[in-house]
């Protein structure tokens, strides 16, 4: 996972993973997850990592005590761009969410820059909701992001 971490055009498209790599930052997100706060996972194809993929709980807004949709975030190595995986492990792990959680709705933000990642969201049924701006840990900015939303079917 490293090694995908590593590359810079990958990380630049996530909020959190931060530039140049720190290998504690890797391994951190590497540990189990309590699965009442949701799945996040390594994603193979055979015995090659291609990727990570995960789903957490809605957070709770401390004004209102409404609850947001869970969050749902994915990186993959570049090598293995627009080969379906996102799309395809994706669906799974949506369904899974739903099975598994009460939750009203799935969220993900997308920096404008990365139309990849928008169309993944929008064959996994996310509809867009409309434009924020979000952190860049690798990049040191706050860039223009658009909010996606799949509603429990």
């Amino acid at each position: 996972m490293h090694a995908i971490a590593s590359e810079y055009e990958v990380v630049k498209q996530t909020a959190t993973w931060p530039w140049p790599p720190d290998r504690a930052f890797t391994e951190s997100r590497c540990q189990a997850v309590d699965l009442s706060q949701g799945l996040i996972g390594l994603v193979f194809r055979g015995t090659d990592l291609v990727g990570m993929m995960g789903l957490h709980a809605p957070d709770t807004t401390s004004q209102t005590g409404a609850t947001s949709g869970a969050g749902f975030g994915y990186m993959f190595a570049r090598a293995h761009w627009g080969q379906g995986y996102a799309t395809e492990m994706g669906v799974a792990l949506i369904a899974e969410a739903f099975t598994r959680y009460e939750w009203p709705a799935i969220e993900a933000c997308v920096f404008d820059d990365n139309p990849g990642s928008a169309r993944v969201l929008e064959k996994l049924g996310f509809a867009a909701t409309g434009s924020c701006s979000g952190p860049s840990a690798a990049q040191g900015l706050t860039l223009a992001t658009r909010t996606f939303r799949l509603a429990r079917p």
